[in-house]
């Protein structure tokens, strides 16, 4: 049965260190929003479209891809922000309607560590900058998962065998 892993949080949260750790580990393939959704997708949006628009053109590409990669019968993690419930609950019946599993994985980083990070990063480059307006649009937009979503909640310190061991129960529906 595939599944599918959703990883969510703010900018710099560390979801994308975790979501390549853990397709290392559970020998599943990452797919990137940031990294290969959107730079391949935005272009595509409809002329004119508000950045909500193209947002909301851009995930809809990524639910169809996904969408095929499970109908494939193959499992993915899925590196996104996730910030809305609205965009996770859709991303949930992607999964339900290709009978997948499907593990929310919140990154609960605190402001003043993706402060930190960001600053650090400005510094290194080692991965593109977020403008402090974009950090307090997704700061406002964010919902974090409440009980209903039964997200795995990850701390900065966590311990990666932890972790892989919360996802691997979720998946096998425990």
């Amino acid at each position: 049965m595939p599944g599918l892993i959703a990883m969510c949080g703010l900018p710099f949260s560390g979801k994308s260190v975790l979501a390549a750790a853990l397709s290392r580990e559970l020998r599943i393939r990452l797919l990137s929003y940031d990294a290969e959704i959107y730079p391949a997708q935005r272009r595509a949006a409809p002329a004119g479209a508000s950045l909500a628009a193209e947002y909301d053109f851009v995930q809809g590409i990524a639910r169809r891809e996904i969408a095929a990669i499970l109908a494939g019968g193959e499992s993915l993690i899925y590196d996104d922000l996730l910030l809305q419930r609205e965009d996770r609950r859709k991303l949930a019946a992607v999964a339900e309607a290709h009978w997948a599993g499907f593990v929310l994985v919140y990154l609960d980083t605190p402001l003043a560590v993706i402060e930190e990070r960001r600053t650090a990063n400005s510094r290194t480059r080692a991965r593109t900058s977020v403008p402090d307006a974009k950090i307090r649009t997704d700061m406002s937009l964010l919902d974090p998962p409440g009980e209903a979503e039964r997200a795995i909640y990850v701390s900065p310190g966590y311990v990666l065998p932890e972790v892989l061991a919360q996802v691997s129960a979720r998946l096998a529906g425990r």
